[in-house]
């Protein structure tokens, strides 16, 4: 049985009949399914917790964009016994993108029912005061995380997802907010005993994929299935070298700019100086001051391309 957990909302330009292509292509491979719509913020979260606790080696296949894959990830019980697939309809995609998801829907659900790779992928998890929340793609605090709250309250995200132009939201707020944000220092402590300190940093990025922010290759060696986490901090840097080192993220161009740290561990304690925004796989996970970042014991099964 196969469980579709659909996000109407998260669709870009020409995609508002991905439902349609599904179901026609179900019908004539006689599979057995139920799909669920959700109806509002966090629905897909309890709807993954009720069918994973009710069918614990359940095939569940979300459909949407990164905010869905967060809640399914967030609400699963039994992690290591379902089974996920993604159809990606959202605007940035950064979790197909790291895992080799198929963006065409056809091929997409092809590679779902055939089931002919499956990964076992890492699940990140961020804890913070009694706050115990999980991510597929990355965690972050400070500016990375204050471009990811404005996102989720901004038309923009709208407009260009309605002419198709959906990946240029983040990068067309990252300007604005350039020169809104206020860097300041950030302390690490790692597993082994590390600790690091970034007097003027602008963020702190842990992630779990290569892409975050709709195809920034922040970290370039990072491995969804190597049970590391890689961190990227921005620390010491003018705004105009932030501003030079944007674009050259895309490419995965920007390590060996100064001020860029990329390092590797098992867990990481965040400090900042102050309450800073944070993010999980660009949804809001409010405004903090310390964050410890580490991996979920168990990995989740799922289906690439």
């Amino acid at each position: 049985m196969y469980y579709f957990i659909l996000n109407p909302s998260s669709h870009s330009q020409g995609k508002s009949d991905i439902w349609n292509t599904v179901a026609k292509i179900l019908h004539q491979r006689e599979i057995q399914y139920k799909v669920f719509a959700t109806r509002y913020p966090g629905h897909a979260r309890e709807l993954a917790n009720t069918i994973s606790s009710r069918d614990p080696e359940a095939k569940i296949v979300g459909i949407g964009g990164d905010g869905t894959v967060h809640d399914i990830i967030c609400g699963l019980e039994n992690l290591s016994a379902v089974t996920f697939g993604l159809i990606p309809s959202g605007s940035g995609n950064d979790f197909a993108h790291g895992m080799h998801i198929p963006s065409d829907t056809e091929k997409a659900l092809s590679a779902i029912l055939d089931q002919e790779k499956i990964i076992k992928m890492d699940v990140g998890r961020m804890e913070s005061g009694d706050s115990v929340l999980r991510f597929g793609v990355s965690c972050g605090i400070g500016f990375d995380a204050s471009i990811c709250h404005e996102a989720l309250a901004s038309p923009i995200k709208d407009a260009l997802n309605g002419v198709g132009l959906g990946q240029l939201t983040y990068s067309s707020i990252a300007v604005k907010q350039l020169f809104l944000y206020e860097p300041g220092s950030i302390s690490l402590e790692m597993d082994g005993g590390r600790k690091l300190s970034y007097p003027r940093a602008f963020f702190a990025a842990v992630m779990n994929q290569k892409y975050e922010g709709g195809g920034l290759m922040l970290t370039p060696d990072a491995k969804p299935n190597d049970r590391t986490l890689d961190v990227l901090v921005c620390g010491d840097m003018r705004r105009s070298e932030i501003m030079a080192m944007l674009p050259a993220t895309y490419a995965g161009k920007h390590t060996f700019l100064k001020g860029v740290h990329i390092l590797k561990c098992e867990k990481v304690k965040i400090t900042a100086d102050r309450l800073r925004p944070t993010h999980l796989d660009g949804e809001s996970g409010g405004v903090r001051r310390e964050i410890t970042v580490s991996l979920e014991p168990e990995q989740l099964r799922v289906i690439t391309g």
